[in-house]
């Protein structure tokens, strides 16, 4: 005899069936006439405006602590004058782009299941289809589209922020002088390793969008259902950068894409 699926796995059940469904809705929906222009216009100033605080101050913070590690395990091993190379290396290759998706995930992702979620519940999704409007076109492709669109911008001004700092800090902290802190840096960063760090900044994009959007879209409840919604939709997201971060990681190691 078969248990019973408990509350939380049929919650979770759902939660999965959504965001698969909200893919094919938004490859369906995406080449479809009218395009959403002034909606993609809107949603990406708020992105933009939402996003670049938290991302400016993540840099900051990524800065300064790799500036620390790097300028403490170089004097460790006598090698200082190349801690501002290892910390920008690693600094623009993955801490940036993964921390920054995390921030962007927790930020703007969960904004996305709320607001949409908020409009599933005050019945405004049903509204715009008596309206023979579609919300997947007028609401989720938007939103979707800005994201990518906005989070390798927004990761641009991340790594400005976190360069700046772990520079000024590199010299205040352990006397690394500018010059040298560019120079030995300038030796080890290819371009290959920047663009493939962009191309996962996209990808994280798209998937977070994605996900947080088809939570909202397909929500059931009320305003309790709807804390857990938004609870998921940030443990989903940040499990997906994770995935997506090691495989893309995995494969750039098998096919040198970093390295070309």
């Amino acid at each position: 005899m078969s248990r019973p699926e408990s509350e939380a796995a049929r919650e979770w059940r759902h939660a999965g069936a959504s965001t698969a469904s909200m893919y094919g809705n938004f490859f369906f929906w995406l080449f479809r006439e009218p395009f959403p222009t002034r909606q993609l216009g809107a949603q990406i100033v708020r992105v933009m405006l939402e996003g670049f605080g938290i991302l400016a101050v993540a840099g900051i913070v990524e800065g300064a602590m790799f500036a620390w590690l790097g300028g403490w395990y170089g004097t460790k091993f006598s090698v200082v004058n190349w801690a501002g190379a290892a910390s920008l290396y690693l600094l623009l290759s993955a801490a940036t782009t993964l921390f920054g998706a995390m921030m962007f995930a927790a930020k703007i992702g969960t904004a996305f299941t709320v607001e949409i979620g908020s409009m599933q519940m005050s019945g405004q999704l049903d509204a715009l289809r008596l309206m023979a409007v579609e919300p997947t076109q007028y609401i989720v492709i938007p939103r979707v589209l800005a994201s990518i669109l906005c989070l390798p911008i927004l990761k641009a001004i991340s790594d400005a922020c976190a360069i700046i700092a772990a520079i000024v800090l590199s010299k205040l902290w352990f006397d690394i002088s500018v010059p040298i802190f560019l120079q030995h840096a300038l030796l080890v960063l290819k371009h290959t390793i920047l663009t493939t760090s962009y191309i996962r900044c996209a990808l994280h994009a798209f998937f977070i969008s994605i996900n947080a959007c088809g939570l909202g879209f397909h929500f059931q409840g009320g305003a309790i259902e709807l804390g857990r919604t938004t609870t998921k939709s940030i443990v989903i997201n940040l499990i997906c950068v994770l995935v997506i971060d090691t495989v893309y990681g995995v494969m750039d190691s098998v096919f040198g894409w970093s390295t070309v």
